[in-house]
């Protein structure tokens, strides 16, 4: 009877964790897009991402959160116009992950334009270590590929790990980057911290996200918006620990394959008596350039 009971609970466990590639973190449309970018012919793209779109606003957590960031930016702004805001933003996700599965699998780089092109030459002309910070949005990967193809400098690119296990199994496996671009992932922070800090002092240049906290990740007290919020503090704890400047770096799709880069002028966080106050200053700093 519990032999019998065992291979119950093991069919079980194994139905569900099928069933679970088809949740919205889920693998399996992680691997449908793949598929598609090779197979579907270049003419069916736009019918297939608007499919994906519609699948996107259909996840009731992540509309939800894009319409509570939407009120928080645009007050007053009337839900029924938040809502259509709310499907260009899914719209212009399903572009840009789909045209980083296509430079990954096919090679194909999207047209570019630079805003603050002296801030970029600066950072990719001057010795030692330096830290962009960037936000969740656009293609960071393409980002920082296009990054480690013009300025050979060697690069480090931290990314959030995929909630789903399955799907952070299937990403990791194909990270695809320039000879100079290392990708690692956030999910072992003291360790990490050290690498990223050593990194650093080698000269080399940390790409890290500036608006996104994960489980176990320190964080500190922030204002966006008249809101409330929390960012990650790593990025500021290793500028004051290695002495570099921060650069903030956003990529802005713009179009079909089409995409901006945006650099601002550089900061640092001071190493004073009161660390607290040298975080708030580049906190702050940080939240006007994202805002």
């Amino acid at each position: 009877a519990a032999a019998v009971r065992g291979e119950e609970a093991g069919r079980y466990h194994r139905a569900v964790t099928w069933l679970r590639r088809f949740r919205p973190h889920g693998v399996f449309w992680r691997q449908f897009l793949r598929w598609a970018v090779v197979n579907v012919p270049y003419w069916c793209e736009a019918v297939l991402l608007s499919f994906w779109t519609l699948l996107f606003l259909m996840w009731g957590p992540g509309r939800r959160g894009v319409m509570e960031n939407l009120r928080a930016i645009l007050p007053g702004s009337w839900p029924i116009a938040n809502l259509f805001r709310v499907y260009r933003v899914m719209w212009n996700f399903a572009w840009t992950i789909d045209d980083n599965v296509r430079f990954k699998e096919l090679k194909v780089v999207p047209d570019w334009e630079f805003i603050g092109r002296e801030h970029f030459e600066r950072m990719k002309n001057e010795p030692g270590g330096a830290i962009i910070l960037t936000a969740h949005m656009g293609s960071y990967d393409l980002g920082a590929n296009l990054f480690a193809q013009i300025s050979k400098r060697p690069i480090v690119m931290v990314r959030a790990p995929e909630i789903d296990p399955q799907t952070r199994q299937y990403e990791e496996g194909r990270v695809a980057t320039a000879e100079s671009l290392k990708v690692d992932f956030s999910t072992r922070a003291n360790e990490l911290a050290l690498d990223l800090l050593h990194a650093l002092q080698r000269g080399e240049i940390i790409a890290i996200q500036g608006d996104r906290i994960t489980p176990g990740i320190s964080t500190l007290p922030a204002t966006l918006f008249g809101k409330k919020a929390r960012l990650p503090a790593g990025p500021f704890a290793l500028s004051m620990a290695a002495r570099v400047p921060i650069y903030p770096l956003f990529i802005v799709r713009l179009g079909r394959r089409s995409y901006r880069l945006v650099v601002g002028a550089p900061f640092q966080v001071e190493r004073t008596r009161d660390r607290a106050a040298g975080f708030e200053r580049a906190v702050a700093q940080w939240t006007r350039d994202l805002e």
